[in-house]
């Protein structure tokens, strides 16, 4: 089953680099998205819905289009998915051109997703997340 989880969290970057909303119907409604990790405005959401809302009412008052999403390493954890990521886009007041490489945690249960974890740069504390030693 990791190998599939691994392939969805692919499918879920491509859709989230294209745009395509039809991302928000392979999240569950118990879904957690957690980016309490994040230096600026750290969150918390839950459930899918509110995962969605939140992502449409920000998306076009901070940024120019839709971000780039593009997993450089994606590493099987067993029920969890360990991704490196680039992720970029252009801000709207400023134009300038902003791009990240940071780790996500997403986890798995009974072969359904359940959390989105957001651990930035650091690669240490994600590793010791998805219980993987360096």
């Amino acid at each position: 089953m990791s190998q599939e989880n691994v392939e969805f969290v692919r499918r879920i970057y491509a859709l989230l680099d294209r745009g395509d909303e039809a991302v928000w119907d392979l999240l569950p409604p118990d879904f957690v998205f957690d980016f309490s990790r994040r230096l600026i405005d750290p969150f918390v959401l839950r459930g899918a819905d509110q995962v969605r809302a939140a992502y449409l009412r920000e998306l076009p008052e901070t940024w120019a289009g839709a971000p780039r999403w593009e997993p450089e390493q994606l590493i099987d954890a067993g029920d969890q998915v360990l991704a490196f990521i680039r992720t970029g886009n252009r801000g709207r007041a400023s134009g300038v051109e902003v791009e990240a490489r940071v780790w996500n945690l997403w986890t798995f249960r009974d072969g359904k997703l359940t959390k989105w974890e957001y651990f930035g740069d650091d690669r240490a504390e994600a590793l010791k997340a998805a219980g993987i030693s360096e």
